[in-house]
């Protein structure tokens, strides 16, 4: 749809006529020995351009700009698809593109190469060569970062069989006279980057991604040690903080093969043998040393390539060269697959070559370059099997090397065709063709021209002739054209992953700078650091031991579980007379069970005797029996007698003693009695019903100690850590964390002989000078008592089952006189109990434990509060000076630079910490350097504004801005992936 500017009547018929066509020089009076600028000119050949053909479509919405001023300035852009043709030879090159009227260029690079491909003075067009040579060079900068742990980047990656043509292919699509010699970066992955650059340079660097781990003496590789977690034995995966790139050599002139075939056998060497100082396999160049001496090294090196460490390396020799005739390209070499190694000993390798090339075929962003010869059989490829398991066929594209072998029988070439015309190997982004030839580069450039020409005349040292039948695709023969759609097809895929990869680069980022921030560098001044943190250390826990929230935390957590652990133990007594006909038990307990609770085989009425005897001391006959729970710790059983228990043993959680009826309770009275003193009850008696209880306080007190002590470890170790902020990677941190342990410790030790002894005092006698608290306790424990007496006498009286006596704290002041006064009625019409003695001693017993418990509870509670905490308090202030070696003075040089220290673990983890956080840093400003670049500023023109229009594809989107100028669609037309609709790049 065509819209006119500002109420323009020009309609699109007009607006067609502005279009310019921009001739490009008559290339057919171009001898086969004529050079354009920077670049080998083509052959006299009068048929085939080998090179790229400009773009055949431009897809994008037109319209006419005029000003207010009417000015003669115009922007003149296709409505829609136009077909572009190549005219003929006589006649000049037209393309149809995006003009702006300006002043005549005299500058002569507008005139040179784009891409080997797009040549002509059009200014869109440059500025587009120029952003696809930034995009690529900014796609391997990044690469060579090492970021593929982060995100995934796009790569070309060269595959193919053996003897498949792949050396020569890489060698044409470089454009260098790269080694194609036998043993050349055949055993490791080769990274080329080729740069458009005015001055060349070479630069070989060698990646480590991986670790050598050397085989156990006398047991070499086998096949059987090559698995789907060890890919590449001898050799394991390094984290992501510790892979590397290290410069091996940097040649700053314009090489030559021999040169460069040195350079990378002696990398390929170094990478082979790793534990070798890479320094040494460096080779000298002509000027850097004699030739006897550069020969000299070059034999020892080759002597080390006979023996080395490894026969295989999965690290990667980065080559990275820059020259004025190069095209913009990055990738992969790998070697070359195959079924069967020449050795038996060499199996291993079969399956570690193919697991390497699996690895890059299988990355999600990798275009795949498949290599295969014509003159053999496609079907039997490894190479393309491999492809084709790991389901990358839709990332591939074909190239077909030795054309010049291609058999001459026309029914032999069907299958060929049928490739190229996507009936059979069909691959995601097609076929080229090649045919490269032994020679210079410059011979094999024109030698392939003339070749796929059928140049009539020209020597081309084939063995053939192009076959007629293969003209129909000719615009995917030679590999300039191959070089340019893979230049735009990179670059297109590039353009797609930047905001996501920039995305996850940031993300990555901040997990490092958290991390780091653990391992902080040493402060300037050491000394006054750990001076500054011991001091603040102590002062925060003098503090914190005198804060009340700390004190009622201790007191939650600790002292008032321990107090309901102890007084939970109190001795039970079952006040209900025996009866042999009503086996009721009844324990005299604070919370008597609910009314519902019945024991199993009882009815309201009709109480059963249970079948079996509790239990116990055999003349209890209604003694409930108390198991003791689960609890944390190794279980022991108590001991009958009042023995110590060891404060190693945390036993399981202990409930109260079983509980004594009157019966038993007389027994023992009868059993301890003197004769001929009635009435008298001995002190045997007492004391077995209060330790039998007493003896159980060591599971408390063992619980409340752990607990004390958990608590301030935690608190002193969280101080200790907010006290050395800068130095918690130090040794001065980890000694005094390993102090402090050993202080808390000590001070537990401690706590626990000194409470122990308190347990010792109160469980083995009774002893209390307190007699009032002792009365009290007594006379309140013996109204207890007989409350629950007399309503299981009144039950037996009336023959009734003794229900739920309700507590006295329930109960209204009204409702307790009531009760008094019944109960006092009630008992002259009851008499004296029988059991009254016994009553007693049941009073007396639990009176004395209440009183015994309370007293242990806060002897035990005391010495934390007044006697733990302040030695504690007032011995940390110095302990650590002490412990760490730090004088009146301060430290002298030798503790200082022992305490400042990390050790090799911590300084190795800061440091691959640092150099991954580098290498994202790079790989970022990269990516943003790029998108800023890319976004370009407003220009002036003939002193008109502008907006900028030769950013290539940055302009191939419209984006949210409507006033945006439109973008054109430049993409290759060597493929039909190439045409079509224009693809969303990423924000660049």
């Amino acid at each position: 749809m065509v819209r006119p500017h500002r109420g323009s009547t020009r309609g699109l018929r007009a607006q067609r006529e502005d279009v310019m066509a921009i001739p490009t020089p008559d290339r057919t009076d171009i001898g086969s020995d004529v050079m354009t600028e920077g670049r080998a000119a083509r052959s006299g050949a009068p048929s085939v351009d080998t090179r790229a053909a400009v773009p055949a479509t431009i897809s994008e919405e037109v319209e006419h700009v005029e000003d207010n001023d009417h000015h003669s300035d115009i922007q003149v852009l296709p409505t829609r698809s136009v077909e572009i043709k190549q005219l003929d030879e006589d006649e000049p090159d037209v393309m149809l593109m995006q003009c702006i009227k300006r002043e005549p260029e005299n500058d002569a690079s507008t005139l040179a190469s784009i891409q080997g491909s797009f040549i002509g003075p059009n200014m869109a067009l440059k500025e587009f060569g120029q952003e696809l040579k930034e995009g690529i060079d900014a796609l391997a900068e990044i690469q060579s970062r090492g970021i593929s742990h982060v995100a995934n980047l796009p790569e070309l990656v060269l595959v193919g069989d053996q003897s498949s043509g792949k050396s020569s292919l890489m060698s044409a699509i470089a454009g260098l006279s790269l080694p194609r010699s036998s043993g050349t970066c055949t055993r490791c992955p080769l990274h080329i980057r080729i740069s458009r650059s005015p001055e060349w340079s070479c630069r070989v660097f060698l990646k480590e991604d991986y670790e050598f781990r050397p085989p156990i003496p006398g047991h070499p590789i086998t096949i059987d040690d090559v698995t789907s977690s060890n890919k590449f034995p001898p050799w394991k995966p390094l984290p992501a903080q510790r892979r590397a790139r290290h410069e091996f050599k940097t040649v700053r002139d314009r090489f030559d093969a021999e040169v460069l075939e040195t350079i990378l056998k002696c990398a390929q060497v170094a990478i082979l043998n790793p534990s070798t100082a890479t320094e040494w396999f460096v080779p000298k160049l002509e000027g850097e040393a004699p030739r006897s001496t550069r020969q000299q090294h070059l034999e020892r090196v080759m002597e080390k390539a006979e023996s080395s460490e490894a026969q295989f390396s999965p690290n990667t020799i980065d080559l990275e060269v820059k020259g004025p005739d190069l095209a913009d390209l990055s990738f992969y070499d790998l070697p070359g697959v195959f079924i069967t190694a020449r050795r038996p000993e060499d199996r291993f390798l079969e399956r570690v070559v193919k697991n390497l090339t699996c690895d890059y075929i299988s990355r999600p962003n990798a275009i795949i370059l498949w290599a295969v010869p014509m003159n053999q059989d496609a079907e039997n490829s490894f190479a393309f099997k491999i492809i084709r398991d790991l389901k990358a066929v839709d990332r591939c594209v074909g190239v077909m090397t030795k054309a010049d072998l291609l058999s001459q029988d026309p029914a032999a070439n069907k299958n060929w065709i049928a490739m190229l015309e996507e009936g059979a190997h069909r691959t995601g982004l097609g076929y080229f063709v090649t045919s490269r030839q032994e020679g210079e580069l410059e011979d094999q450039n024109k030698r392939e021209e003339a070749f796929f020409n059928r140049t009539p005349g020209f020597d081309t040292n084939m063995n053939g002739t192009w076959p007629i039948a293969f003209d129909k695709f000719k615009e995917r023969c030679g590999v300039d054209k191959l070089k340019a759609f893979l230049s735009l097809k990179l670059y297109e895929e590039f353009c797609k992953v930047i905001p996501e990869v920039k995305l996850k680069v940031n993300n990555r980022l901040h997990e490092l700078i958290q991390q780091l921030e653990k391992y902080p560098a040493a402060p300037a001044n050491a000394e006054m650091e750990i001076m500054r943190s011991l001091s603040q250390f102590s002062t925060r826990v003098k503090a914190r031991f005198q804060d009340q929230q700390f004190m009622s935390l201790w007191d939650l957590e600790a002292a008032e579980n321990f107090k309901k652990g102890i007084l939970g133990l109190k001795p039970r007594f079952n006040v209900i007379e025996p009866n042999p006909s009503k086996r009721v038990v009844i324990d005299l307990v604070d919370s008597p069970p609910p009314a519902s609770r019945k024991r199993p085989g009882q009815g309201t009425n009709n109480p059963v005797t249970p079948s079996k005897r509790p239990r116990g001391d055999p003349s209890s006959t209604a003694v409930k029996a108390e198991e003791l729970t689960p609890g944390p710790g190794t279980p022991y059983s108590f001991p009958r007698s009042g023995s110590a228990i060891p404060f190693h043993l945390t036993p399981m959680i202990p409930g109260p003693p079983r509980s004594k009826d009157l019966k038993a309770v007389r027994s023992l009275i009868r059993r301890h009695a003197v004769p001929g003193r009635p009435h008298l009850v001995s002190n045997n008696v007492y004391e077995p019903l209060f330790t039998e209880s007493a003896r159980l306080w060591m599971y408390h007190l063992d619980v409340y100690i752990g607990k004390t002590f958990n608590l301030i470890e935690v608190e002193i170790m969280r101080i200790l850590e907010a006290s050395f902020p800068t130095l918690k990677s130090r040794a001065v941190y980890k000694e005094s964390v390993e102090h402090m342990k050993e202080f808390i410790t000590s001070h537990r030790d401690d706590l626990r002989t000194q409470l122990f002894m308190l347990y010792n005092l109160e469980s083995k006698a009774l002893f209390t000078k307190d007699e009032d608290t002792l009365q009290r306790n007594m006379a309140s424990e013996r109204k207890i008592l007989e409350r629950h007496r007399y309503h299981c006498r009144m039950a037996a009286r009336n023959g009734v089952e003794l229900g739920p006596i309700p507590k006295l704290e329930e109960m209204s002041d009204e409702d307790i006189a009531k009760e008094a006064a019944k109960m006092t009625k009630d008992s002259a019409m009851l008499g004296p109990d029988p059991y009254d003695q016994e009553v007693a001693v049941a009073a007396y017993v639990r009176g004395y434990y209440l009183t015994a418990a309370n007293r242990f509870i806060d002897l035990v509670c005391i010495h934390f509060m007044s006697g733990l905490l302040p030695e504690m308090a007032t011995m940390i202030e110095h302990h650590l000076d002490e412990k760490l070696g730090l004088g009146p003075r301060g430290a002298t040089p030798d503790v200082l630079e022992r305490l400042v220290s990390e050790g090799d673990d911590i300084a190795r983890k800061r440091r691959d910490l640092r150099a991954e956080k580098e290498r994202l840093d790079q790989a970022l400003e990269i990516i943003t350097d790029l998108q800023e670049h890319r976004r370009g500023t407003p220009r002036a023109i003939n002193g008109q504004s502008e907006a900028p229009i030769g950013n290539g594809l940055t302009h191939l989107v419209s984006g949210a801005n409507p006033d945006a100028p439109p973008r054109v669609d430049v993409r290759s037309p060597s493929h039909r992936s190439m045409a079509g609709s224009v693809t969303q790049y990423g924000d660049l």
